[in-house]
């Protein structure tokens, strides 16, 4: 199983690097798609692109910014009938190399030809 690494820092100084397990494989996938935010008010959408995917998430560039804890709908365009609900995990740091990228958790099984 493939296995990610991080470290951290304590008080200014890096501490150890360690890896862990995914859940499950990453495959790299560049598909169109769109996000539907929703809020008591309104309902967002916003266009983006996978950058890869996997069973239980994706990895996307989306056009607007998105926040951890964030709950969204994510739709294909080939297959509009069913969107996947999704939890924002992670959001890259403006200037950073994850600039405009955010992790995505499928909170519901994702149609199994998403990852195709």
């Amino acid at each position: 199983m493939p296995a990610r690494a991080f470290s951290y820092t304590l008080l200014g100084v890096t501490g150890n690097t360690y890896t862990f397990p995914r859940r499950s494989e990453r495959k790299p996938a560049r598909k169109v798609i769109l996000l539907v935010v929703e809020s008591e008010e309104s309902e967002v959408h916003h266009e983006g692109t996978t950058v890869d995917i996997s069973s239980d998430g994706a990895r996307v560039e989306a056009c607007a910014p998105l926040t951890p804890g964030q709950t969204l709908s994510l739709i294909q365009p080939d297959d509009p009938s069913r969107p996947l609900r999704c939890l924002v995990v992670w959001a890259g740091d403006v200037g950073t190399d994850g600039d405009g990228q955010a992790g995505l958790e499928f909170l519901d099984p994702p149609a199994t030809n998403f990852e195709n």
